[in-house]
């Protein structure tokens, strides 16, 4: 089944189709003061009124005209006369007045069809006619069944759910569709395409209700069978929970030691990311040192915990039980575990890469059996200290039990095989590690296609650091054309070197390969040299100047584009007097490149050649350079322009050229060129009539490929230029890119790609093939359609678990074009753990609060992250927890004081996960009271306040307030206006809502509201 197109009314003051009692005949289109008939209603002309047929089969309609042309037609299906609803529909082309019709289920249905102008006005529906489908003929692929829902069918919003169905014999993918009407109605029903297997997850977000889905198999050629078995589902926000998940091990009770698997029945409809796992040093999980949240797995290894009881649970997220509320179940049975107190010994070690290349870095993962009460050193020792070294001792942080370094490889010459040993409390552990001889990897060439002559950039790579004394990288070519270094060098410690390559000149494409060599191994590359062509023309801008501090740009021309950049040798007949550069640039797809002239200092009026050679071909141009002090001769012309500036080619354009007073009797006489002739051409002159002051003249210009054209004026001394863009007619779009956005997910996770064409699609829209090169990390569907008029299309990338970052390239090609783009697929993101806590201010006044924040190393997931939170002091309370609320990375908490007669530090303390973190606040004995005044000029109609209360100053007055000296004061501005402060609160000038300064003795403040 073709994905479906409609032809829309293109304007809102059109009624025809609203207004059923206008006749068609009459029905009009009223745009910019002109009406447009409607166009008349197709005839249906098969299958005939009240057939009985087999799907596939064809209906067919008899063409129609109007003033404007046909754009298309769009035809509906219904099961009612009345079509409410229409559960198909499509469009075709111009021209086309048949179509495909399949997947329907048995029964009678009505069509019915109607044309669309080439205004895009819609004529009215053809009368209706009847069919009835009596099942599925040769050509359909066949009827899939479809299983029920995995676990159960009562679902809540934004659960996914998971259903299955048998596969069909020749069909290329399924669709699967889900509607709360079972009539499955077009505007209505959800509808996945192009799922590429017999399985889909999806998720309802809204609205509730109670669903039917069915699935439909689709072959190549688009055709579908008929609709499966319905399934009833239904999304509610109060439908039932499922069970809570059951413990399964650890077994209840037993003593361990690190690091410890947790295990756990799945639900009956497991979510992504869905279980949370709490780990506390209570039963009534008061105080939590472990939780793990967003887990795929019924599974967690937990690697450190301080020793002790544990007692641990699960429960699982089942989408949302509000629109604010997630649907959680119950926590699992309470299960516990002690964690050995027994001194810790290393358990593991383990490398990120193995093995490893010379220079090569990789982290070192040591376990211990426990975590140390403090920080603990753990001696480290390598079999080979020369090829794998490591520091004599490591530091595991207190309460922890795992931690990671960075090891760089040392040089070894072949193969070596190292040891790596972790011993702790007589206890020892190892990992072995090889470390592989550095080799040559690869050798690279940009651009791979280059203009013979040009200068290219390679690059040889190493596998791993070149080892002392450097590596030197014999290079050679089969062919003349390209001619290398005899050798490159890598300095010792680098991973690569970058060289120039030089090339020469070719009459005819040549592919030479380059052979890099080292150690025994040589790899290559092949770059491919285009012959050069010859230069049309280069002028210059000015062509008279001065000697000291002088310049000039000279403009180089070719015939036509090339497919790769144009290297052209410049020289200078006097490089003393005018220098420049050995070589000028045309990049690939234009027709011009320029570069730069500086000229030197002389005595007497010099002239001084300037060419470009190239293809066999030499052209020159004359600059004058003058002695210093020589005044610039008089412009004998203002201005040379074109009008329009860019055409068509085989349309004219219109020059103009303009003296600066009028012309001289007997008129003056412009000449005119043009450097592209074939492009467009230019009378050899124009004549401004006498006492006239400017004159016209014709372009003409030719069916071309894009170039810009270079046309030059003169008169006298003065030369000028214009450019005309000549183009050829817009081509057919081809696909300009494709993007995903974003372009990093975790797995499991979707991205969207977007396809866009370089023009508007035409009438019957543009199909993008679409493939991954990584299918076990992300898929697509085969293609997307821009519908017609539309310049792009979204598409959806699936993707799956991995267990390291993978870039995917995601391909579409339409058009003779071929785009990519890069998925990044990741596994997920740590946890996040307790990173800091702070208090603010640091110092107050006994019985006045201060302000505790927690902040997390990322953010908190799904169900919030608790923080268990204490004090030493009784000077400060704090609460017993804080939870950092799902998706933010820190939270407030109010830490209360007492009165105090002596200054007192209390340290706050916040733990969660493992991780301590402490904060320092100091309670001071009450102060003496202190006078604030406050000035508050400016805007009129604001305040002034304070916080704490006791300052309330309107603009234009003076107001006081007493505090206790000590006290930190914030003052602020009504309706949030910003204000300049100055005094004991100072912005120092700058703008500001607020000002905080504490209060020591009597003080005065200025506020300047903005």
């Amino acid at each position: 089944m073709s994905q479906p197109r409609s032809f829309r009314r293109g304007s809102s003051d059109s009624r025809c189709a609203s207004e059923p009692e206008i006749p068609a005949t009459f029905c009009t289109w009223i745009t910019s003061g002109l009406v447009i008939a409607q166009p008349p209603a197709p005839t249906l002309l098969a299958p005939a009124a009240g057939a009985s047929v087999q799907e596939p089969f064809t209906i067919s309609w008899s063409a129609v005209t109007d003033p404007s042309g046909i754009a298309g037609y769009n035809w509906q299906v219904s099961a009612s006369s009345s079509f409410s609803p229409v559960i198909l529909l499509n469009s075709t082309n111009p021209g086309v007045t048949s179509d495909t019709i399949s997947g329907l289920a048995n029964g009678t249905y009505f069509w019915r069809v109607q044309a669309v102008n080439g205004a895009f006005q819609q004529g009215a529906f053809s009368p209706p006619r009847s069919f009835t489908i009596t099942g599925v003929g040769p050509g359909a692929p066949g009827t899939s069944t479809l299983g029920p829902p995995k676990g159960y069918s009562t679902f809540h919003p934004f659960e996914v759910m998971t259903f299955n169905w048998t596969a069909v014999p020749g069909a290329a993918t399924y669709v699967f569709q889900a509607a709360t009407d079972q009539s499955f109605p077009v505007a209505s029903r959800i509808q996945f395409d192009n799922i590429p297997n017999t399985t889909f997850s999806f998720a309802i977000g809204n609205p509730e209700g109670n669903y039917f889905g069915r699935v439909l198999a689709v072959d190549a050629n688009r055709i579908s069978g008929a609709p499966s078995n319905v399934i009833n589902f239904s999304v509610f926000f109060n439908n039932p929970l499922p069970a809570p998940p059951s413990p399964l091990s650890p077994p209840n009770g037993a003593t361990l030691t690190l690091p410890i698997t947790i295990t756990w029945t799945d639900v009956p409809n497991p979510q992504p990311s869905g279980y949370d796992l709490e780990i506390a040093r209570d039963s009534g999980f008061n105080s939590i040192e472990e939780l793990d949240s967003q887990l795929n797995d019924p599974t967690r290894t937990v690697l450190s915990l301080t020793p002790g009881v544990k007692f641990w649970r699960v429960h699982s997220v089942q989408g949302n039980a509000s629109p604010t509320t997630a649907a959680v179940t119950a926590w699992s049975a309470t299960r516990s575990f002690t964690v050995s107190s027994a001194p810790p010994k290393p358990v593991s070690v383990s490398f990120t890469t193995n093995p490893l290349t010379s220079g090569d870095s990789t982290w070192i993962q040591l376990q211990l059996s426990g975590a140390p009460s403090t920080a603990t050193n753990i001696s480290l020792t390598s079999s080979n200290p020369s090829a794998a070294p490591v520091p004599a001792t490591i530091t595991m942080p207190a309460n922890i039990a795992w931690t990671q370094f960075m090891m760089q490889a040392g040089q070894v010459t072949s193969p070596t095989p190292v040891t790596i040993t972790a011993t702790l409390n007589g206890g020892s552990a190892s990992g072995d590690l090889t470390v592989q001889p550095t080799a040559l990897k690869s050798l690279s060439i940009t651009p791979s296609t280059i203009n013979g002559g040009a200068q290219a950039g390679a690059i040889v790579m190493l596998t791993g650091q070149a080892p002392p004394g450097g590596a030197a990288v014999t290079l050679s070519s089969n062919s003349p054309a390209v001619t290398p270094p005899a050798t490159v060098f890598v300095n010792a410690g680098s991973f690569s070197v970058s060289f120039p390559l030089q090339t020469n000149s070719v009459t005819a494409n040549t592919t030479a390969t380059v052979t890099a060599s080292w150690n025994g191994t040589s790899t290559q590359a092949q770059v491919t040299l285009t012959p050069q062509p010859e230069p049309a023309s280069i002028t210059l801008d000015p062509t008279s100047t001065v000697g000291t501090s002088g310049s000039s740009f000279a403009t180089v021309a070719i015939a036509s584009p090339q497919s790769t950049d144009t290297i052209f040798q410049v020289t200078s007949s006097h490089p003393a007097i005018a220098q420049v550069n050995n070589s000028v640039m045309i990049p690939s797809g234009v027709t011009r490149g320029g570069f730069n002239i500086f000229t030197s200092r002389v005595t007497t009026q010099t002239l001084v050649t300037i060419s470009v050679s190239g293809g066999g071909v030499t052209k020159s141009a004359i600059l004058t350079v003058n002695p210093d002090g020589t005044p610039p001769p008089s412009a004998t012309l203002s201005s040379f322009t074109v009008n329009p500036t860019s055409v068509i080619g085989g349309n004219p354009s219109t020059g103009t050229v303009t003296l600066p007073g009028p012309a001289p009797a007997g008129g003056s006489v412009v000449t005119l060129t043009s450097n592209l002739p074939n492009a467009a051409t230019v009378p050899s002159s124009v004549t401004v009539a006498a006492g006239a002051t400017s004159a016209n003249f014709t372009i003409t210009t030719f069916p071309s490929n894009t170039t810009t054209v270079q046309l030059s004026a003169s008169l006298g001394n003065t030369t000028l230029f214009a450019s005309l863009g000549v183009n050829p007619p817009p081509p057919s779009p081809t696909l300009s890119a494709v993007t995903v956005n974003p372009t990093s997910v975790v797995g499991g996770n979707s991205s969207t790609g977007t396809a866009t064409l370089s023009a508007a699609a035409p009438s019957g829209g543009v199909v993008v093939s679409l493939s991954s090169n990584n299918t076990a990390a992300a898929t697509v569907p085969a293609s997307v359609t821009v519908a017609a008029g539309a310049t792009s299309a979204t598409f959806s990338v699936a993707t799956s678990a991995v267990g390291a970052s993978t870039p995917v390239t995601i391909t579409g090609s339409a058009g003779g074009a071929t785009k990519t783009a890069t998925l990044t697929v990741t596994p997920p993101p740590a946890p996040a753990s307790l990173s800091a806590v702070s208090v603010s201010p640091t110092s107050v006044t006994g019985g006045v609060s201060a302000q505790g924040t927690v902040t997390l190393t990322a953010t908190a997931p799904a169900g919030g992250f608790g923080v268990a939170l204490s004090s030493n002091n009784t000077a400060a309370t704090a609460p017993v927890s804080v939870t950092v609320a799902a998706g933010a990375t820190s939270a407030t908490f109010a830490i209360s004081t007492a009165s105090a007669t002596t200054s007192t530090v209390a340290t706050i303390t916040a733990s969660a996960g493992g991780v301590t973190r402490t904060a320092a606040l100091t309670v001071n004995p009450p102060g003496q009271a202190a006078t604030l005044t406050v000035t508050a000029s400016g805007r009129s109609g604001e305040r002034v306040t304070s916080s704490p209360a006791g300052i309330n100053v309107a603009v234009g007055s003076t107001g006081s307030g007493s505090f206790v000296t000590g006290t930190s004061i914030t003052l602020s501005v009504s309706n949030g206006r910003d204000a300049i402060w100055s005094g004991a609160c100072s912005s120092a000038g700058n703008e500001t809502k607020t000002c905080t300064f504490t209060l020591n003795a009597a003080a005065s403040v200025t506020a300047n509201v903005q």
